[in-house]
């Protein structure tokens, strides 16, 4: 009998891919979205998945979708609330979106953990609750940065498992994606890359040492992490990456791939704030600061990369990557 997996953000980045490598594996999957019959969520329900709708500021409206379910792949979304709020919370203080974002996300993720909690004391079936998180980067740079509140948000309600729910802790595993590489497109006027409007050349702008490295994720492979973590024993706190790179490094693969020439410049945390004022530039500027000076855990002995777990889990390379994308659309913008 096939087992059962719920997915919480089925029609985003992470759980999509999470969605479809449980299908394909031969799984019940359960994907909970807000609205079902959107075009992804539709694209999803015509492969077999059987999608849900749910409301996280509804807790009555998790358990009994989690009932039954062998796993749960929890996350919640930071920037949703934060961009909803930002045209007005911005306008009061650099920090008021951030902290209102934070409140929201801890929130929200403490109404699934106590769903999921409430579920596995009732009937005993879940097996593995793995909860997207992130590392407490305030705590970890000893209160040098303190804007990462998309961090530190998850942070908070993985501390809140364990100390609050320690029989979902004993069955939890923690899924820290790494820093998108998808977002070099996404985000390229802030911390991706761009074309210089003087010299016509393009350049990536990023905070910290450039020889600094830090860990990529291809998202694309989140259900190949999730699937790690499914299939080895609880108590995992995952760096989920496809590579520990710099980013000078990086961006020469980058143009070994496209033919184009980019220059990496390092740049301030105010100079990020000036770029995206608002709060929103202090957040970006700061993770890759802190992550460049800190890093993400791994000096403490915190964390476990991919392929210590399983040395033969087969990922995306970073020129895979790179050549799996369009960019003859990104150069046509």
């Amino acid at each position: 009998m096939a087992k059962t997996i719920v997915v919480l953000g089925v029609t985003g980045t992470q759980g999509g891919s999470v969605a479809t490598e449980f299908l394909s594996q031969g799984w019940n999957v359960k994907g909970i979205t807000r609205n079902t019959t959107s075009a992804t969520a539709t694209a999803l329900a015509s492969q077999g998945i059987e999608l849900i709708s749910a409301d996280v500021d509804k807790p009555s409206s998790f358990t009994t979708v989690f009932r039954g379910a062998h796993v749960i792949f929890a996350m919640t979304d930071f920037w949703q609330p934060f961009f909803a709020s930002f045209a007005e919370l911005s306008q009061k203080s650099d920090r008021a979106t951030g902290e209102h974002a934070y409140g929201v996300e801890v929130t929200r993720g403490k109404t699934i953990v106590d769903a999921a909690a409430k579920v596995l004391e009732e009937d005993g079936t879940l097996e593995r609750f793995i909860w997207s998180s992130l590392p407490p980067m305030k705590k970890l740079s000893g209160g040098k940065y303190t804007y990462i509140y998309h961090f530190d948000a998850k942070a908070e309600v993985a501390d809140y498992i364990r100390d609050k729910q320690p029989k979902l802790w004993e069955r939890t595993s923690l899924l820290n994606m790494g820093f998108y590489t998808s977002n070099m497109i996404k985000y390229g006027g802030l911390m991706g890359v761009a074309k210089d409007k003087e010299t016509g050349g393009y350049m990536m702008k990023k905070p910290g040492k450039n020889t600094a490295f830090h860990p990529l994720v291809v998202t694309s492979d989140t259900g190949k992490f999730t699937d790690l973590l499914v299939r080895t024993a609880p108590g995992k706190n995952l760096l989920a990456c496809n590579g520990m790179t710099d980013y000078a490094s990086f961006i020469k693969l980058w143009s070994e791939v496209t033919g184009v020439p980019c220059e990496v410049i390092e740049v301030s945390v105010e100079d990020c704030d000036k770029a995206a004022p608002g709060g929103i530039g202090r957040e970006a500027g700061e993770s890759t600061a802190c992550s460049s000076e800190f890093g993400w855990g791994q000096r403490e002995g915190t964390l476990v990369l991919p392929w210590e777990i399983d040395p033969n889990l087969k990922l995306t390379s970073l020129r895979e990557y790179f050549e799996s994308e369009d960019w003859e659309a990104f150069f046509a913008k």
